[in-house]
């Protein structure tokens, strides 16, 4: 999905604000897609320019104006047309699993940092979808989150079970070559 149909995906939860949909951006699709954010406002412009959403400011006491989004019903139209004919496909890339791949070249306190930084980042992701979860969530959040989870209790799981065999399998040092000099 591009960056527009990204801002209306995250609008079909209701109105919010630029300030609003920056933070949901940051925090949770981020925490799925790679997203840039680089251009939002003005994407949230042209959006507007388009007749995907509206635009209303609101003032406010000792405070500068907001500006609050919501999608028009062509904008909901065009939010479910890319989402209908969006690929779909999940992609396993990972730099975490690159490197790893290079287990038997690296030092074994190199794996085991990798290994131990995985499972805080498990940990840590976990406690974010416990976080998540406890609030009222449609079955589209449920199910995602539940995914999620499945996903990183399986990677936990997965290096509990197998990281001793890869440090096994790793040089206890390794001698760092001399750079050659041009």
């Amino acid at each position: 999905m591009n960056t527009k149909e990204l801002l209306l995906s995250v609008l079909m939860a209701g109105p919010a604000t630029g300030y609003d949909i920056k933070k949901i951006m940051e925090n949770e699709v981020s925490t799925l897609l790679d997203v840039s954010l680089s251009n939002l406002y003005p994407a949230l412009n042209e959006l507007a320019e388009e007749g995907l959403v509206t635009c209303l400011k609101v003032e406010q006491d000792n405070r500068p104006n907001k500006k609050v989004y919501e999608l028009t019903e062509a904008g909901r139209a065009t939010c479910l047309k890319a989402l209908m004919s969006g690929d779909a496909r999940h992609r396993l890339r990972s730099e975490f699993i690159f490197i790893l791949s290079f287990a038997p070249f690296l030092p074994r306190w190199r794996v085991k940092e990798l290994l131990d930084q995985r499972l805080e980042d498990t940990k840590e992701v976990l406690k974010d979808l416990d976080r998540r979860e406890a609030g009222e969530l449609q079955e589209g959040a449920k199910f995602c989150i539940g995914f999620g989870r499945a996903m990183m209790e399986a990677q936990r799981d997965y290096i509990v079970a197998h990281g001793a065999a890869l440090l096994n399998a790793s040089p206890e040092d390794v001698p760092v070559p001399i750079a050659a000099h041009a």
